[in-house]
């Protein structure tokens, strides 16, 4: 537990003048590219890390593609930031291309790569590649972005802390222990109900402290659904580690694992956030 704070600790202070100079500045300004960058970081190792747990890092004519996916659409998310829906299109055209290249590599690597892992590694990659992207996107809107980016890090983070504190006092009942042999009904009740209210304690921060209005039915519905969406992110991918028996995804953060065993609930979360946001504004 001590070694998982003071990583914490470091991380938290390491990340935070990235979010500090996190405005959409003048494109010749270098501190207009200091938020992507660091989650462009976040995704290449996030898909080294995944690659790694197929035991398919070392398979080039897959994994090079992936990374420079994994760098390109987290800045592009800020270089396109005045013509998304230009981003959207690149994001589309290059997410059927990676999938013809990987058809491609199934055909001319056959009886060498198993088509299962290829299958899972397209989908786990576009996920990852998409929320870290995502994140960008989050920031990157007028006024409230700054708001909106930190929602999956804290509700994220509120749902697993509170569902490990209620599954430590009340728990009694398994959860899925095939996938996550600690985790318990209780302990997922609890994290859902505290994200709930952690939900509107944020928007009463917000409309206090800020010339923002948040949407209180859209942040205490979001946080319900983010209670969920979060916990399944985490299983989801603690179901790719037991079905390829590893423990964890990496070894980057010492007492967590990988940035994948860290960021897990918070990319599904920031996934939610930005389809909730799209069409139902959480704050104005």
């Amino acid at each position: 537990m001590r070694t998982r704070i003071i990583t914490a600790v470091v991380a938290i202070i390491g990340i935070t003048p990235f979010f500090w100079f996190s405005d959409v500045v003048e494109p010749t300004n270098p501190l207009n590219y200091l938020f992507p960058l660091l989650f462009m970081g976040i995704s290449f190792v996030s898909v080294w890390e995944m690659l790694h747990c197929l035991g398919l890092d070392k398979n080039y004519v897959i994994s090079i593609p992936l990374y420079l996916a994994a760098l390109a659409f987290p800045l592009l998310a800020r270089v396109m930031v005045e013509s998304m829906q230009d981003y959207v299109r690149v994001v589309v055209l290059t997410s059927l291309a990676m999938a013809v290249y990987l058809f491609a590599s199934i055909v001319f690597q056959f009886g060498r790569v198993d088509m299962g892992k290829i299958g899972l590694l397209f989908m786990t990659s576009f996920y990852i590649i998409g929320a870290n992207s995502a994140v960008v996107v989050l920031r990157n809107t007028e006024k409230v972005g700054l708001y909106l980016v930190l929602i999956p890090f804290v509700f994220s983070w509120v749902t697993d802390s509170f569902a490990y504190f209620c599954g430590r006092a009340f728990g009694k009942h398994k959860l899925i222990e095939a996938v996550s042999p600690k985790k318990t009904v209780e302990g997922a009740i609890g994290g859902f109900i505290f994200c709930a209210l952690t939900a509107l304690l944020y928007g009463l921060i917000i409309g206090k402290f800020t010339d923002v209005t948040p949407n209180y039915l859209v942040l205490l519905l979001g946080g319900l659904l983010i209670g969920i969406v979060s916990q399944l992110g985490d299983l989801v991918m603690s179901a790719i580690k037991r079905e390829r028996g590893v423990k964890d995804y990496g070894t980057m953060l010492p007492g967590h694992g990988g940035l994948l065993d860290r960021f897990d609930s918070s990319m599904a979360v920031t996934v939610l956030v930005l389809i909730i946001n799209t069409y139902f504004p959480i704050f104005s």
